[in-house]
């Protein structure tokens, strides 16, 4: 009985050993089933790569890794290989996204003439390794597959800045409304407005109500500027932005209020924060008349065909000072 078993788990393992080895003949089936740019910002742009692996083999495949060379008008400008991991299981089939981010950068470095150039040739050499199953590795021990894709991209060089900082204070029946939803009916509005336009220019002010337990709002202004210093034309459609003052987020929302002026455009931004965001950090802009800030967001924005076939998103990580009109 014993010697029964034993020959039919040897028959099985030949069995499988052999299928393996002919399955050798049925390669992996791999493919770049989509290729595009994901998104981009004013200093990087990423690229998409959805990659499509089929196994042919009745035992679980690994993908080995990915490797990225990539090209701007022929001059090699970044080489990477993506990190082990993906699994493909028995006869099975997936599809795995890849994302590779390019800087700017490194491309202006490489590229003499970048400043009169509107649009730049993207080339990016793929392979991707796959390890073949350990009954078969005496025959091969993995295979490489070899794309090439190209890109059109925008040459981006970039200058942002935040100028016209305005704040205004909140007319007398702002602050009875606020004053009313607050239940603090005892409070005089003109004093309490005295108060406002005094922390807004910066005066000292000595007072028993303290403004950061009201919810008075305050109305902020400015221009976002965006300039590109090179041929290629961006046309902001709308700013979705949350906006940071001295390391704290004090108001956020959209505007469309954007003029677009060749290599130039104005975002205008008016918003309102409340009273109760008056801490330390923000005093500390209106006592100095100047600030820190952080603008995080994203446009909306179209580009030719050759670059992109839909709207994109373009991201905003902007940060620097500005000055208090």
């Amino acid at each position: 009985m014993k010697k029964r078993i034993v020959f039919q788990f040897l028959f099985v393992l030949i069995v499988s050993a052999a299928a393996l080895k002919s399955a050798i003949f049925d390669k992996p089936g791999v493919g770049l089933k989509n290729f595009d740019i994901d998104s981009i910002s004013l200093r990087d742009v990423t690229f998409l790569f959805e990659i499509k692996l089929k196994n042919p083999y009745p035992v679980g495949l690994r993908l080995e890794d990915v490797g990225f060379v990539f090209k701007i008008d022929g001059n090699q400008v970044f080489k990477t290989r993506t990190p082990k991991g993906l699994t493909v299981k028995a006869r099975g089939s997936t599809v795995t996204p890849v994302l590779v981010n390019l800087v700017y950068e490194d491309i202006m470095r490489l590229v003499k003439n970048y400043s009169s150039r509107d649009y730049l040739d993207c080339r990016i050499d793929v392979d991707i390794v796959i390890p073949l199953p350990k009954a078969v590795r005496s025959i091969k021990r993995d295979i490489t597959f070899d794309y090439t894709v190209r890109k059109k991209i925008p040459a981006l060089k970039p200058g942002f800045s935040v100028v016209d900082f305005t704040v205004t204070a909140p007319s007398v029946d702002e602050i009875k409304r606020s004053l009313a939803r607050a239940g603090r009916r005892n409070l005089d509005p003109e004093k309490v407005l005295s108060m406002v336009k005094g922390v807004i220019s910066g005066r000292k002010t000595s007072s028993a109500v303290d403004l950061a337990g009201l919810d008075i709002p305050i109305t902020v202004s400015f221009d976002a500027e965006v300039r590109n210093d090179t041929r290629a034309q961006i046309k902001f459609q709308d700013l979705a932005y949350d906006f940071t003052i001295n390391g704290v987020k004090v108001f956020g929302g959209t505007s469309r209020a954007i003029v677009n002026e060749g290599a130039r455009s104005i975002i205008r931004v008016t918003n309102t924060f409340s009273s109760k965001m008056l801490g330390s950090s923000v005093v500390k802009m209106f006592d100095r008349r100047k600030g820190s800030y952080r603008l995080e967001g994203h446009s909306n924005i179209r580009f030719p065909e050759k670059i992109k076939s839909g709207p994109l998103k373009l991201a905003f990580r902007e940060s620097g000072t500005f000055k208090l009109k």
